[in-house]
């Protein structure tokens, strides 16, 4: 409703935030916290990657609009967990909930969303975001703990 009839704007989706740097807000520390995990498919945001494409899109003078500003693909908790202990971050090994709706009686407080998103217009528009599987990869490999 806000932006309604505003047609010089951009709308800068994000999904999942992460990055190389410890974190209570980061989805790579989260999930090596937590003692249990939901097995989920989604689209993931580095955060550097995603605040370097909203500037570009202003510095490219890209088309206004909407943009799903996600790392291209998607990936799976278990994926995710896997990196972890390919790095050696966490000694492991994960627990995962048996169902969704385990995990909606036992920790959720709140549903879960869990989706995919096309980045396709973003890339299509020149901006720079890494495949998810290489940059959650990049972030663990340059992991800075304790922050």
């Amino acid at each position: 409703e806000l932006l309604q009839g505003a047609e010089q704007c951009f709308v800068w989706r994000l999904r999942i935030p992460f990055s190389q740097i410890d974190s209570p807000r980061n989805y790579l520390s989260k999930l090596m916290k937590y003692e249990r995990l939901l097995e989920a498919t989604n689209s993931l945001s580095q955060l550097n990657e995603f605040a370097e494409a909203c500037v570009d899109s202003w510095r490219r003078r890209i088309d206004f609009g909407i943009y799903n500003l996600t790392n291209p693909g998607s990936i799976t908790t278990h994926q995710v967990t896997e990196m972890i202990l390919r790095h050696k971050l966490s000694a492991g090994p994960f627990q995962f909930f048996a169902s969704d709706s385990e995990f909606m009686q036992l920790a959720a407080k709140t549903p879960r969303s869990n989706c995919v998103l096309d980045s396709t217009k973003a890339l299509r528009a020149g901006l720079k975001l890494t495949p998810v599987d290489e940059a959650v990869d990049m972030a663990l490999r340059n992991w800075v703990a304790g922050c």
